[in-house]
């Protein structure tokens, strides 16, 4: 890793999936893990929080998430030999919503 401007700070690095399910998306998720983990190993960054949303775009719109503890971090790796996505998937269009963060559409419209 190189210089960058995240040195000594807490990075918060969230995640989701969306679109169809394909073979490379768990690995991304492992990979995304892998490469923040390193960072904080290094000492290239003082603290981080890996959160996944649950469902794609659902998850983010009505904040579906949870936060993958540090003793979980490193068992992140065998997300490299599974397919599809652990923390779902959703082909939600936005621009369906003229304001997608209405909290009362959103939820009406997943229930």
């Amino acid at each position: 890793m190189s210089e960058f401007a995240l040195k000594g700070k807490h990075v918060n690095v969230a995640m989701m999936t969306s679109g169809g399910l394909a073979p490379c998306l768990s690995s991304s998720i492992s990979q995304l893990a892998h490469y923040w983990v390193e960072a904080l190993k290094n000492g290239e960054i003082a603290g981080l929080t890996l959160r996944m949303y649950k469902d794609g775009y659902k998850g983010v719109l009505i904040g579906d998430s949870f936060v993958v503890p540090e003793n979980e971090w490193e068992s992140m790796e065998a997300l490299n030999f599974l397919g599809g996505s652990p923390i779902g998937n959703s082909r939600v269009k936005v621009r369906h919503f003229a304001n997608p963060f209405s909290w009362i559409r959103v939820k009406s419209f997943f229930h």
